[in-house]
């Protein structure tokens, strides 16, 4: 009597679980409803994904002196990108095309201060520091320029030597990329040393 009640017992239990994981396994494929929402649920990670990158990406990109140029050169442009720091650099435009990027001259702000010096560099009369150019901006008042650098169609900037911050950095080369010194003595000693180069 005892093992009759056990085999329907484990007989009712077979079907029970048989016909649970038979029922389960009849159901072959996800609802439209379940495949939306898996949809939305992986589009709205990606978006949040993607804005988090390009924001990282922009922090990465923020300009400095020792990558300027490279940084000029990649914005895409038909004639010219041009650098403006003006008010003793406390206010900096970029200028893509002789028109002013908004977006673009905000990555520029606090990028130098009136400490920057800008050289140019003559063989024979050596390291000479350059006087502020004048402008007028489009309010027409005069503004005092303490530092600009333009980048041609050709990758081409002016032959400039910037000192800020204890650092001395070399705009003059055509092939390489911006040289970073940490004196003007160290600046010279190096250009001297190509230029012997050159001539023997």
């Amino acid at each position: 009597m005892l093992n009759n009640s056990c085999q329907r017992q484990s007989f009712s239990e077979r079907n029970f679980f048989g016909n649970y994981f038979s029922k389960k396994g009849d159901r072959g494929a996800f609802s439209l409803i379940e495949l939306l929402i898996v949809v939305v649920i992986v589009g709205i990670v990606y978006t949040l994904a993607v804005s988090n990158f390009d924001n990282l990406s922009k922090d990465k990109e923020k300009p400095t002196l020792a990558h300027l140029k490279n940084y000029l050169s990649q914005i895409k442009h038909l004639q010219n990108v041009r650098l403006v720091c003006v008010d003793k650099c406390e206010s900096c435009s970029l200028y893509v095309d002789d028109e002013k990027d908004e977006e673009l001259s905000e990555l520029f702000d606090g990028f130098l201060d009136s400490s920057v010096k800008v050289y140019v560099y003559n063989i024979n009369t050596g390291l000479q520091q350059v006087t502020p150019s004048i402008v007028f901006n489009s309010q027409n008042v005069q503004e005092e320029v303490c530092f600009a650098l333009s980048i041609d169609k050709e990758g081409i900037s002016e032959q400039v030597i910037v000192e800020y911050k204890k650092n001395i950095y070399d705009f003059t080369s055509y092939l390489t990329q911006t040289q970073k010194y940490s004196s003007i003595d160290e600046f010279i000693d190096k250009k001297q040393e190509s230029i012997n180069k050159v001539l023997q």
